[in-house]
């Protein structure tokens, strides 16, 4: 994954390049690094039709907090800086550090198995499937795409806390436990509950307690309690077109893909990662393990011809929706990217590393 990752952020890079030559000024006229690095940027904004917000940020220096409207539908509704996202599957990363921080205190062990920890999940691979299997997504248990009619939204919408849990009961593993990376959404949805039940209280109030009161990010919730005022999602279809589909039953995707929240909070969210507010150094070095990470990839970034630097990174999709973070630990940068019309993930990964080069690329 780390080299697959490597390989392709340098092929963005080349590819960047072009769109930056393309954008070049006239020469008669001196302008800035700066100046030329956002005609880069937007520039390829413009040429992926890109909607949502982008920040970055370098130690409590703000360089770059902006919303794009690309107006993909007639009459679509805008974004501005402060419009909430869902972001979709970087919700792992807030549930893995919470279940982190119960092992930290004793409450859980990262050996414990299925059975123990919930006992109530009735399904013959308990005995074999750990909480560490859970958090890597080496477990072996499907993903909500292998649920019998998953892309019917009357099937969701049908769904009650006790029939998916009956569903996902009879799911089989694709393999043994540990053997192979798959993932899943039902693992993190095993995760949420098991934080339901050792942390003393609900996996939403854990969640408020431990990470976002404590980092006043107060635009970041829950999908199925704070929808009102999200980006609307323009989902594209394989004919270029738009339409906008409902995100059906959003409790279904709890601890999983559920929250929502801005970039203020999310950079936020990154600084605090970076500067060891949110894991202890025994759960950064189980989170952040290259070849099994816990909710988040760990990679090198060329940022030059003769440097790299590491870069810790996740993201979200969901139903026309993007998110991706990109945090740069040893120049303290994070950078945030919200799309709300399906820009594509291998874009989202290039707008990453372009900003990423342009903002942290200098030497050492």
């Amino acid at each position: 994954m780390k080299h697959r990752l490597i390989a392709a952020l340098a092929a963005t890079l080349l590819a960047c390049g072009c769109t930056a030559e393309q954008a070049a000024p006239d020469a008669s006229a001196p302008r800035s690094a700066a100046d030329a690095n956002a005609d880069a940027v937007s520039a390829l904004l413009e040429e992926l039709e890109f909607s949502g917000t982008l920040l970055i940020s370098k130690g409590g220096d703000i360089l770059l907090r902006e919303a794009v409207n690309a107006a993909p539908m007639e009459d679509g509704e805008g974004v501005t800086i402060d419009t909430g996202f869902p972001i979709a599957s970087m919700t792992k990363s807030f549930t893995a550090a919470l279940v982190l921080k119960l092992v930290d205190e004793g409450k859980l062990d990262l050996d414990q198995t299925l059975a123990e920890l919930l006992p109530d999940f009735d399904v013959p691979y308990a005995g074999d499937v750990t909480l560490r299997h859970l958090l890597q997504n080496r477990s072996g248990i499907p993903h909500y795409i292998d649920i019998p009619g998953w892309f019917d939204n009357d099937v969701k919408r049908a769904f009650t806390d006790a029939s998916f849990m009956d569903t996902l009961e009879q799911l089989e593993l694709k393999f043994s436990p540990g053997r192979d990376y798959l993932y899943s959404n039902v693992n993190y949805y095993l995760l949420a509950l098991i934080v339901d039940r050792y942390s003393g209280t609900d996996y939403e109030t854990f969640l408020q307690t431990q990470i976002i009161d404590p980092l006043s990010m107060t635009a970041t919730g829950q999908l199925y309690r704070d929808a009102d005022g999200l980006a609307v999602n323009y989902l594209k279809n394989d004919d270029g077109s738009y339409e906008v589909i409902p995100v059906v039953n959003p409790v279904l995707f709890r601890g999983t893909a559920s929250m929502v929240s801005t970039a203020d909070d999310l950079n936020a969210w990154g600084h605090a990662v970076i500067d060891g507010k949110i894991y202890s150094d025994a759960a950064a070095a189980e989170a952040f393990n290259a070849d099994t990470p816990m909710a988040w990839s760990v990679a090198e970034l060329p940022v030059t011809d003769v440097r790299n630097v590491g870069v810790t990174y996740y993201n979200g999709r969901l139903i026309g929706y993007l998110s991706l973070i990109m945090l740069v630990p040893e120049e303290d940068g994070v950078i945030v990217i919200l799309n709300n019309n399906t820009v594509g993930y291998e874009n989202m990964i290039s707008l990453a590393a372009t900003l990423a080069t342009q903002n942290f690329g200098g030497e050492d």
